[in-house]
């Protein structure tokens, strides 16, 4: 019985938002870390500060005190409040709607993207993909109830997803989502000339529901929170986890929702550098400015062949599940203990395969290097733990 708890936690006197799931041997599932001034996902009017030709690039600013990083290789669908020249695709002074589709990570700034992106409950409204697609989750009967019901909306300036927890309700509360998010999506494209510079045009949903709705909520029996804010955002957002009863308020005063979860030792767990393992094995993780480093130690007792590729299969498992955890991305360089047979090597690679499949993040392996390491890419989408704690 997966149980998720959402509370705060203090944490080198600053307040945090932990997410925080658990299965039904209390082993940590998940584990993630909300800062309030999150602006992940929002819409702005921002305007051009410089464009940086051999970059590809331009830096666009969307408050007095925030700049971000915007790629102009795929930039095909800019919307303008304000154009200084018709015969450069951007120029300084040009103001444009753009949405953070990653948050700054150590010293360099929010990405930005003209194409963009709105979270209903059940749907998604993009112009990155105009396409209409279901997720494969769904039955096969259900998929084309829902490609139906997507055609009825389609339009040559988005594409509509149907997402995975789209199962759990009847279609005309899909259908009601999908008019919600295309109505906004038509409203911030006219609104927007009338706006001005630095002007929000769409907050986007916490970043817990968001995390919620991106997992398969089947898989979590309940969810306790003892914050209000909290409670009643996830009522609004995820209104069928209501008729199943999952979500409860904690209101317990004589023990705290993040002592019962053990919140602050699941920390300094996931900070550490050194991860001990069942078999007395353990992994060191040293993450770096543009790379991480994983060294898998063997103990003094498991240095015959056949436990070493043991301890190397629960090396893989427990790194797939760090990578997740403390939200590593970029490239991760891994140095398992070395075996010598060929056979045992591809078991090894299979099984970490299998495991980073599991990672709801993009995760790909990408090749073993002469010296023997193997090298993963997780995609970033948001600041590590690591970095959200610095």
């Amino acid at each position: 019985m997966n149980r998720l708890a959402i509370t705060n936690v203090e944490i080198y006197n600053k307040t945090y938002l932990a997410y925080n799931l658990l299965d039904e041997n209390r082993d940590l599932l998940d584990f993630q870390l909300f800062l309030n001034d999150s602006i992940l996902n929002n819409i702005y009017i921002g305007k051009v500060e410089n464009v940086i030709e051999n970059l590809n690039a331009a830096f666009v600013r969307i408050s007095p005190t925030q700049r971000c990083y915007l790629p102009l290789n795929k930039v095909n669908n800019i919307i303008y409040t304000k154009r200084n020249s018709t015969r450069k695709l951007l120029s300084v002074g040009d103001e444009i709607v753009i949405q953070i589709v990653k948050e700054a990570i150590k010293t360099k700034e929010p990405v930005a993207s003209c194409d963009f992106t709105l979270e209903g409950d059940y749907a998604l409204v993009t112009t990155r993909n105009k396409k209409m697609s279901v997720s494969r989750k769904l039955d096969v009967d259900q998929r084309k109830k829902m490609i139906d019901l997507s055609l009825k909306y389609k339009s040559k300036d988005y594409g509509i997803l149907i997402r995975t927890n789209a199962k759990e309700v009847k279609i005309d509360m899909v259908e009601k989502d999908i008019i919600k998010l295309t109505t906004l999506f038509n409203n911030i494209k006219s609104f927007s000339e009338h706006r001005s510079m630095y002007d929000v045009l769409y907050n986007a949903p916490k970043g817990y529901i968001s995390k919620i709705k991106s997992q398969n909520a089947k898989n979590i029996d309940y969810i306790y929170t003892d914050i209000e804010e909290v409670y009643q955002q996830i009522k609004e957002h995820l209104g069928y986890l209501c008729d199943r009863e999952v979500i409860k308020f904690y209101d317990d005063k004589d023990v705290s929702l993040k002592t019962l979860y053990n919140i602050r030792r699941f920390v300094d767990e996931l900070t550490q550098k050194t991860v001990k393992l069942k078999s007395g094995a353990n992994i060191i993780i040293e993450s770096l400015e543009t790379l991480t480093i994983i060294d898998v130690n063997t103990s003094k007792g498991s240095k015959q062949k056949n436990v070493i590729e043991k301890v190397n299969c629960e090396a893989a498992v427990e790194i797939a599940r760090q990578l997740r955890l403390r939200n590593i991305s970029g490239m991760v360089i891994i140095d398992f203990i070395n075996m010598d047979s060929k056979k045992q090597n591809e078991k090894l690679i299979q099984c970490l395969k299998a495991e980073i499949s599991k990672d709801s993040v993009k995760t790909d392996f990408i090749d073993i290097t002469k010296l023997g390491l193997i090298e993963l890419t997780r995609k970033k989408t948001s600041k590590s733990l690591v970095d959200i704690l610095r």
